[in-house]
């Protein structure tokens, strides 16, 4: 769609109840009927609330419910992240040359004083990076470390993961590496309660909120790292330019394999631009304060939103050397600090959150809240 907006579904609980399908990468990635349900249901409780806020809520939801919740985000996530490395695997096939490895890293902070940071780095297969989602594959390469203090050995603390696609040879396009990464702090309960609080839409709305509003959409996302600026220009244009027809038989029937079949206009685009911002060529006045430079454009593929960055490999190992540090936290409070801000003003979202964490993450019990009840059956 020119606008990037897709329809609204129906709840399947009442067909009067509709639920704008965002752009965010929960709902690109949910296709599930039961997650649907799922979100329907708890956004018609919201409206019922907000029409009579001193009526008691009754929320109701059925273990059985609750376990077929799990597996249908578990199994939509993994889709969506496939799709995120499908992506990723066709345009390092094209600017790579053909032959790449996959390597999986962590990065991190030791949970010492100085807060000291890490990275791991592993090679993997794609067996391996289609199996699981992103932060299960972050998590898991952590779980075979600990760290000693204070004579006992504790987890390591994961700041952010990504899989890099590493050329075997010095591709002739000048492209040294590409990325792809799903924020890894980013927990399930506080997307869902996001959604259906439309949170984007808030913040944009509230002028003392507003100031968070960059730290509210994250979107999968693409990195190709370039040996200079100049090469990301090129490499800019080339990716605009690419069509249909350029994606060779191999990864055609690779995408056709996994019910994504390649459009039979090889004239038409291979992806649609639907934003781009330029941090590389701007003015010095519009440039980012931190130092990040990087051609940054969405696009839409296979009826997805991807961010693809461009950037130079100096900018890339900069920005590197400050995912565990105090801007990255700085990140991650801030974002924090808005959601706790919502709550305030807005109880039954801080209700939601909590329902939801203990949804997907602790044992499901029965729980109260003031004007609400959570009955599990």
């Amino acid at each position: 769609m020119p606008d990037g907006r897709r329809p609204a579904w129906k709840s399947p609980l009442n067909n009067s109840v509709e639920f704008p399908i965002s752009n965010s990468p929960l709902l690109l990635a949910m296709n599930s009927p039961v997650l649907h349900e799922f979100i329907a249901y708890l956004t018609q409780k919201k409206s019922e609330q907000e029409a009579n806020p001193d009526q008691h809520l009754t929320i109701e939801l059925s273990r059985e419910f609750i376990g077929k919740v799990r597996e249908a985000f578990k199994q939509d996530i993994l889709d969506g992240e496939r799709r995120l490395h499908l992506l990723a695997h066709l345009l390092a096939s094209i600017m790579l040359e053909g032959e790449f490895e996959l390597h999986s890293n962590v990065i991190g902070y030791l949970p010492d004083e100085a807060n000291r940071q890490f990275l791991i780095r592993e090679r993997i297969n794609r067996e391996t990076l289609y199996s699981v989602t992103d932060i299960d594959l972050g998590n898991h390469m952590l779980d075979n470390f600990r760290y000693q203090r204070d004579r006992s050995w504790v987890p390591l603390a994961l700041a952010a993961n990504f899989v890099e696609y590493i050329p075997l040879h010095r591709p002739i396009t000048g492209v040294n590496r590409l990325t792809s990464r799903v924020k890894a702090e980013e927990e399930l309960s506080n997307k869902v309660a996001d959604e259906i609080f439309a949170l984007d839409e808030l913040v944009a709305r509230d002028k003392q909120l507003r100031q968070y509003s960059k730290f509210v959409k994250d979107i999968f996302g693409i990195k190709i790292v370039c040996e200079d600026e100049v090469t990301c220009m090129a490499v800019h244009e080339t990716l605009k330019n690419l069509m249909v027809g350029d994606i060779n038989e191999t990864l055609a029937a690779m995408l056709d394999e996994v019910g994504l079949p390649v459009n039979e206009d090889s004239s038409h685009p291979l992806l649609a631009f639907i934003e781009t911002k330029d941090y590389l060529t701007c003015d010095p006045s519009m440039m980012k304060r931190t130092g990040w430079r990087a051609i940054k454009s969405v696009v839409e593929w296979n009826d997805c939103l991807f961010e693809i960055q461009i950037q130079p490999l100096a900018n890339y190992y900069l920005e590197l050397d400050h995912m565990a540090g105090p801007s990255h936290r700085s990140f991650k409070f801030t974002r924090d600090t808005l959601r706790d801000e919502v709550a305030k003003r807005i109880p039954l979202y801080g209700l939601y959150r909590e329902l939801l964490t203990m949804l997907f993450k602790e044992s499901v019990t029965p729980f109260e809240s003031k004007n609400v009840s959570v009955i599990i059956k």
